[in-house]
């Protein structure tokens, strides 16, 4: 990178390289704060419905009890589908329990895990996380038909809250729940209601766990976006000083050769004539002739001139 920063050319390619990376994330990021309203909305519409449903679980079977067997629970953890959304996986399969068996919804979460040889060999399935709340319900009854076939005794969920990292553990099935000792009664049998309500909540929690890992990835890619794109105008800043240098410095080089082309041709000028003509030595201006006195003569010699001008021209006679 040092290199490039002294040719002026790589400085222009690296710029508009860099603008480029500038667009695609502040383009990025729109779609995410777009989007974060929705998902906001759709997590507090499924908690709200999981709340109705998880009260009739616990009226009718009391609660599930919440110490169980690490060893023979099924851990299903869900995180982000969709890649650019910085360290979100990762801090997610740290908080993964070291025993117990695993299942993965989202893609970039399991792409992640794909890393990490100790956690392959627990995983049992791999789906497809929600992208948008529109995918809530078909992604829960996917991920439910994937832990039925897993036939584990008990399931616990764990997804990110309130667009943040930190797990949360919940019970999605399990056998082991407190007695209740007074039922309510009910029109119909409490076994049929029991088990519509069960099925209610399963999909109630799956739901608003997909709604919260959602939104978990929405925020974790508006942060991305955003320090990417502080990144790029750091890096834009930095090639401008570089360009403007290297500019500067082009500009002195040319007035440079253009003084030492023109000291060259005065030199010419001053040197003597060496015989051969030269084209940008100054011509010589025309002398005018001095015009010459007749010097005076003698009485004798004017004598001897009109003899010899009489011997060269005879006089007529008569």
């Amino acid at each position: 990178m040092a290199d490039d920063l002294h040719d002026l050319a790589r400085v222009e390619h690296r710029m508009a390289a860099v603008r480029a990376v500038e667009t695609v994330t502040r383009a990025m990021w729109a779609l995410a704060r777009a989007q974060q309203p929705q998902v906001e909305a759709a997590a507090g519409q499924a908690s709200a419905y999981l709340d109705v449903a998880e009260s009739i679980v616990t009226r009718l079977a009391g609660a599930p009890r919440t110490d169980t067997d690490d060893a023979h629970t099924l851990w299903v953890l869900l995180g982000p589908e969709r890649p650019f959304c910085g360290p979100l996986s990762r801090m997610l399969l740290d908080q993964l329990p070291d025993r117990g068996q695993v299942g993965l919804v989202g893609h970039r979460l399991a792409d992640v895990a794909r890393h990490i040889p100790e956690l392959s060999s627990r995983v049992r399935f791999r789906v497809a996380g929600a992208s948008t709340p529109d995918e809530l319900g078909a992604r829960a009854d996917r991920v439910a038909s994937e832990i039925l076939a897993t036939g584990a005794p008990t399931v616990m969920l764990l997804y990110p809250t309130d667009g943040t990292p930190t797990l949360r553990r919940t019970a999605l099935l399990s056998d082991a729940r407190e007695p209740e000792s007074d039922p309510p009664e009910s029109f119909l049998p409490v076994g049929e209601v029991l088990e519509a309500a069960v099925v209610e909540a399963v999909g109630g929690r799956l739901a608003v766990a997909l709604a919260e890992a959602l939104r978990a990835e929405v925020v974790a890619r508006l942060v991305a976006t955003e320090a990417a794109r502080r990144a790029c105008e750091r890096q834009l800043e930095t090639l401008r000083h570089a360009w403007r240098v290297l500019r500067q410095d082009t500009i002195t080089q040319e007035l440079l050769e253009l003084s030492a082309s023109l000291s060259a041709r005065r030199s010419r000028s001053r040197r003597p004539n060496s015989g051969a003509p030269d084209a940008y030595a100054p011509t010589a201006a025309p002398q005018t002739p001095t015009p010459q006195t007749p010097t005076p003569q003698t009485p004798t010699q004017r004598r001897a001139g009109r003899r010899r001008h009489a011997r060269v021209w005879p006089r007529k006679t008569g």
